[in-house]
């Protein structure tokens, strides 16, 4: 039986992946991604494999022109499985930002996520997006 301060393997990556994301070491949080991770930024379509994941991110900006800070308020896991709730932000050099609730949940096997799905509110984002000057 796990205690409240014992996390496991599972959800020590995922923090370490956040952890990663927000230092703004995107590649090294990306490498955490299975090779043939699939990824899906639900209403966005599928993404397959780790660089196509790698250069998603990077064409809208992410780990360039555009911090992140992707807040974790809750992570639970259910078996291989482990969700979170986040406050996803993104942060712009001109002081433009995204402030974008998130439900997301990631699957991790041998080390290495393989799954990660993203629910957001697409309108939301859009509508930020284009108030941020894309």
């Amino acid at each position: 039986m796990t205690t409240p301060n014992q996390e496991s393997a599972a959800i020590e990556l995922v923090r370490r992946f956040f952890g990663r994301i927000n230092e703004g070491d995107f590649d090294a949080a990306i490498d955490l991604l299975a090779e043939d991770v699939f990824y899906h930024n639900i209403p966005l379509p599928e993404i397959r494999g780790r660089e196509n994941v790698r250069q998603f991110h990077k064409r809208f900006g992410v780990g360039t022109r555009i911090r992140v800070d992707w807040q974790l308020r809750r992570i639970a896991q259910d078996g291989d499985n482990v969700l979170t709730e986040r406050l996803d932000l993104f942060l712009a050099d001109n002081g433009a930002r995204i402030e974008l609730p998130t439900m997301g949940s990631m699957t991790v096997v041998d080390g290495a996520i393989t799954e990660w799905r993203d629910y957001f509110d697409l309108a939301s984002f859009e509508r930020q997006a284009a108030a941020m000057g894309d």
